[in-house]
């Protein structure tokens, strides 16, 4: 039987929107604090995105190549860099198409953009086949984070990103956690935080923790359709079908998508089955 997980999945086909928290809560699980506390050699292991960039350029077939020079040529402005990020886009090469936005954030400069460039190379990391390059991803998104931040002191997303980089790439976990609890305590009405705290202890295999996250987001805001598929995850990994089934049933309720809407009501259809 498939479970809520893969029903994450197809929600995500069907809505972009939700696409940023559930990619977060389908990444591998983070170690617990006291197994982190050595990095591995690989977790030292940074490349250059640049090097890894011309490799993806000489990989290229002739035409495409010819296609990438001329357009290279022409980067010279935001609007030659948005013809390469739409190339490299359209090959299906997210990092190169980050590495060129992080060059458009550089001649922009401003703190939204920094954040922009650091969550393409966060979000990237689901797409990268090749594991050595993800402390090199994690490593960017990291530089982008902190522009924003020295452009912008106060930018809570930035802050909150930047902690959640810290703790995926296991680089220093703990710190990531300090950071995100210095948000918290600051503002402990902040969804992203709560959700990004709830993502981690799922992913630590503290349910519990990650449940009371999950039900304060939606006390905090009874709309906010993310938290309600995390939480009937969280539900269904404790065992609780009948929660599992009331979180998705208040979702079908809220959500204005009638395709998703549908397809969480076959699933629901399915788990009453096997009640």
């Amino acid at each position: 039987m498939k479970n809520t997980r893969t029903l994450q999945l197809t929600v995500v086909v069907c809505s972009i929107i939700l696409f940023v928290l559930l990619f977060i809560a389908n990444k591998k699980p983070v170690k617990k604090a006291e197994d982190t506390s050595t990095k591995t050699e690989a977790a030292q292991q940074v490349v250059d995105i640049k090097v890894i960039v011309d490799a993806i350029v000489s990989s290229l077939p002739d035409k495409d190549k010819k296609e990438y020079e001329t357009l290279d040529k022409k980067a010279t402005d935001t609007t030659g860099l948005n013809n390469l990020i739409d190339f490299f886009n359209t090959k299906k090469m997210p990092l190169a198409s980050c590495y060129y936005y992080e060059k458009k954030a550089e001649k922009v400069n401003t703190a939204k953009i920094w954040y922009d460039a650091g969550s393409r190379y966060f979000y990237s990391v689901g797409f990268i086949k090749d594991k050595n390059q993800l402390q090199s991803l994690y490593q960017s998104a990291m530089n982008c984070y902190n522009q924003a931040l020295a452009k912008k002191p106060d930018y809570t997303e930035a802050k909150i990103q930047l902690a959640s980089c810290y703790v995926e790439s296991s680089s220093d976990p703990m710190k990531g956690i300090g950071m995100l609890k210095e948000v918290e305590r600051a503002d402990s009405t902040n969804i992203q935080v709560q959700m990004v705290l709830g993502a981690f202890a799922v992913k630590s295999g503290q349910f519990d923790k990650a449940e009371a996250r999950y039900k304060k987001v939606v006390k905090i805001n009874p709309e906010y359709l993310e938290a309600y598929l995390f939480l009937a995850d969280v539900y269904e990994k404790e065992g609780e079908k009948n929660k599992t089934i009331e979180t998705l049933e208040r979702y079908v309720e809220l959500t204005p998508d009638k395709e998703i809407k549908e397809q969480i009501k076959k699933y629901i259809s399915q788990l009453k089955s096997n009640v």
